[in-house]
């Protein structure tokens, strides 16, 4: 039978925790935007140091030992937390790590050398260890978009096995008389709890990995299609939706409409207030366009102060409806900007599939026909194709 030495396991968890706060260091000196990590790094290190010296102590331990030891656990145990915190948007509360090396340092000190009482001190801090996992994965066993649910779960199972183990600790310990109860004794569920511990421990850092590097890919996905200005999608990212949704539209038949807006003037505005307000009324009109729209539709900058709306399941008539409200609201905003009110309108050109245009540049192209009928007629008008291929023809007959 093997037996497995708890003060071994310490050492090698040691390690692995310094070695991971090594590689997560470098993971964030790439990852700059992202947050969490350094706190991840840090509760890595000091856990591991914690660890190390923890692997090396006698009982009854000396001050120096026992409370550096302490500290290290308590800060490095609330700094993981703090770092879901952190990475999950939230605002750290930087007491919970200083708290629990409090609270750890003052059970040692009292238990492990004023009065040595090793089964309060093991009950005590194994409590604050279960407590201090519990909270991270109630933190993060939530609600997420794949991938990085996938990420999200691994950690909460790691820091779950962890809550068990203490939990397991606890018992144990409890039910254990306190002559025969020590922090390494090698009976009982201690050396499991150690052994399976670390590899948890293990498994949460790279979870953590996993969760940088799923938000570092998304990162990456929204800058290639995304415009970064206004948050809409980009011109290539509309085209390889409107692809897929003609294809969709010649399978079922259904309409596809096409929207062009364009902002009226815009060259007026930069000269007049500079280029950040014209930045300014983009991003205005973006949120309106998305304050108005179906959840099914996609919105685009298609390039300077053009705008392009792809609606599915729609037909011109039914396009025009919504042109006309987003016009008129638009005409109707005020934009507050340094000591001014700007305003504005935009002229905004329609077309569907439903006139014989089957591919997206040709559908582009005859909105963009209507579009400039709209601005030929004087601006802040919404103008269809079909009125364009009507006045075409009545002019050939005439």
């Amino acid at each position: 039978m093997i037996t497995i030495d708890p003060r071994s396991v310490l050492v090698v968890w040691a390690a692995l925790n310094i070695l991971f706060a090594g590689m997560l260091a470098l993971v964030g000196m790439q990852a700059r935007n992202v947050k969490g990590v350094r706190q991840w790094a840090i509760a890595d290190l000091l856990i591991g140091i914690a660890l190390a010296i923890a692997s090396q102590i006698t009982y009854p331990s000396t001050t120096l030992m026992a409370g550096s030891a302490a500290i290290f656990l308590g800060l490095g145990l609330g700094l993981i937390y703090n770092g879901i915190e952190a990475f999950e948007g939230r605002r750290c509360r930087y007491w919970i790590p200083l708290l629990l090396a409090v609270t750890i340092i003052a059970n040692n000190y009292i238990f492990g050398i004023l009065f040595f009482e090793s089964k309060i001190r093991i009950l005590v801090n194994f409590l604050l260890f279960a407590i201090i996992h519990g909270m991270c994965v109630r933190a993060l066993f939530i609600r997420i978009e794949q991938p990085l649910r996938t990420a999200y779960w691994l950690a909460a199972a790691s820091t779950g096995i962890i809550f068990l183990l203490a939990v397991a600790r606890i018992i144990s310990v409890a039910l254990t008389p306190a002559s025969e109860t020590g922090m390494f004794t090698a009976t009982g569920v201690n050396p499991l709890v150690f052994l399976f511990g670390s590899l948890a421990q293990m498994s949460m850092s790279f979870a953590f990995m996993l969760m940088i590097n799923y938000t570092l890919a998304h990162q990456l996905n929204t800058l290639a299609t995304t415009d970064a200005l206004t948050g809409l999608f980009n011109r290539r990212s509309l085209e390889t939706h409107a692809n897929r949704q003609l294809s969709h539209s010649k399978r079922t038949g259904e309409s596809l409409a096409v929207m062009m807006i364009d902002v009226d003037h815009f060259k007026h505005i930069n000269d007049q207030f500079g280029h950040q307000a014209g930045d300014e009324v983009l991003r205005k009109i973006a949120a309106l366009m998305q304050s108005i729209v179906r959840g099914n539709d996609y919105l685009a900058r298609y390039g300077g102060e053009e705008f392009c709306v792809l609606l599915p399941a729609t037909n011109e008539a039914q396009a025009y409806v919504l042109g006309e409200r987003l016009r008129r609201l638009y005409a109707e905003l005020m934009i507050p900007w340094q000591h001014h009110t700007l305003t504005g309108t935009i002229s905004i050109g329609i077309a569907s599939n439903d006139n014989h245009a089957h591919n997206l540049d040709s559908l582009i192209a005859a909105a963009d026909l209507a579009l400039y009928r709209a601005k030929n007629r004087g601006r802040n008008q919404v103008a269809c194709y079909s009125e364009c291929e009507s006045a075409a023809k009545l002019k050939q007959i005439q």
